[in-house]
């Protein structure tokens, strides 16, 4: 199902089972930051100034009046309060969500019948990286430009490989049952392609801007290391240290040195270690502008992650530095929107021991207020609908089943 290399996990069976369900049957080292990377588990759990319990404040009487500036443990429990209204798992039930919240515990379950042959397929990260290559491949319009996925394909999954090379009939066959109607996820393998166009153009565009460092969280199988870095701009590749080693592996077999230039690897589980911390070892300067890129991750990490995670990011961005990721719409997962695919995908990437946990809320303002607790203002925001508009031209927004995954959102903030 979808591509993810490291631990994109959005959240599929969290609504139908309890919390405490849920999580004993993931384990903890399976918490993957997927996104069309290495196969990386990163559970980012990162302890950067988790916010405190506030201590009870004693009320002022009725007609007493106070002018106590707040305590920063209020303020931290007050921005704690804030961030998971606009960050959550989506688990409670409301009329408004009421159906799709019966659906995921009645006829979801009969998805399993035909879902096997999802389940049994390739890993989440391998499949992400062939739906990155197939729209070139198969010379779709407006593709992206990543010319270097492929040879990462043919490497891992050789037999994969030569199958799209020759422009198989049973990659369109396998492509039609993973996006019919209803039953599949209509537009995945297009959502990887504009997804895909999406950072580079943003990353180039950051460099245009001034950007001199990028940071590539769960790095997994991106290449935008190899095919857009520029003089004086220094890229960081951060991934668990066995997927960091057989990214190395495979960048040093198949991409020359003297014609692709290197980033430095950074071998680091972000559970474990603070990302200051991991850059610390290396040549990161936190008072240069950096872009730091978290692709195909939020959803895969539990709300308290992606709060510690972006809280990370912030303390060491110098202003003028840049956070892009993409998210899982709030409405969706949490069922106030029912979207066929989407809980095809919920259910087959949980039956492969990932889970979505988190969604964001997808409305402009809440977008900006989520970026403003940390520091950062809104650079852009953008729908399916507009990811459409931009990379697919050809393409008119509405049409069924949908050209592209309509229930994620992309966004750029920039540190104040």
């Amino acid at each position: 199902m979808p591509d993810i290399t490291t631990g994109d996990s959005m959240e599929p069976g969290m609504t139908l089972w309890s919390q405490s369900d849920a999580i004993s049957m993931i384990r903890s080292d399976k918490l993957k930051a997927i996104s069309g990377k290495a196969g990386s588990d990163i559970s980012v759990t990162a302890k950067c100034s988790a916010a405190a319990t506030p201590e009870p404040l004693s009320p002022a009487g009725p007609l007493e009046h106070t002018d106590e500036t707040p305590s920063p443990k209020s303020t931290e429990a007050d921005e704690a309060a804030e961030f998971h209204q606009i960050c959550h798992q989506g688990w409670a039930w409301s009329w408004a969500n009421l159906r799709v919240k019966i659906y995921r515990f009645t006829i979801l379950i009969i998805k399993q019948v035909y879902l096997i042959f999802m389940t049994l397929s390739l890993p989440t990260n391998h499949l992400m990286l062939t739906f990155r290559t197939l729209p070139r491949d198969f010379d779709e319009p407006h593709h992206n430009s990543d010319h270097l996925a492929a040879k990462f394909r043919n490497a891992i999954m050789p037999a994969r490989g030569k199958l799209h090379d020759q422009r198989s009939r049973l990659i369109k066959i396998n492509r039609w049952f993973l996006e019919m109607p209803f039953l599949g996820i209509p537009g995945i393998v297009r959502f990887i392609d504009v997804r895909t166009q999406w950072f580079d153009e943003a990353m180039e565009q950051a460099f245009d801007d001034g950007i001199q460092q990028v940071v590539v969280i769960a790095a997994g199988y991106d290449t935008r290391a190899y095919r857009l870095s520029r003089p004086g701009v220094k890229f960081y590749e951060i991934d668990l240290p066995h997927a960091s080693k057989n990214k190395q592996e495979l960048v040093r077999s198949l991409l020359p040195a003297d014609k692709y230039p290197r980033p430095e690897f950074v071998a680091a589980d972000l559970s474990k270690v603070k990302l200051a911390d991991a850059l610390a070892a290396t040549s990161f300067d936190p008072t240069k502008t950096t872009l730091f890129t978290a692709e195909g991750l939020l959803y895969y990490l539990p709300p308290a992650a992606v709060q510690q995670l972006l809280t990370c990011v912030s303390t060491i961005s110098a202003p003028g530095s840049r956070v892009m990721f993409d998210f899982l719409n709030l409405s969706t997962l949490s069922g106030e929107v029912w979207n066929p695919g989407f809980e095809t995908l919920m259910l087959s990437v949980w039956n492969k021991g990932e889970v979505m946990y988190s969604g964001i809320d997808e409305r402009p303002e809440a977008v900006e207020k989520l970026l403003r607790l940390f520091g950062f203002h809104t650079h852009e925001v953008l729908s399916a609908r507009d990811m459409v508009k931009r990379y697919m031209p050809h393409v008119q927004w509405g049409t069924h089943p949908p050209t592209v995954s309509p229930y994620f959102s992309y966004v750029c903030g920039e540190k104040l």
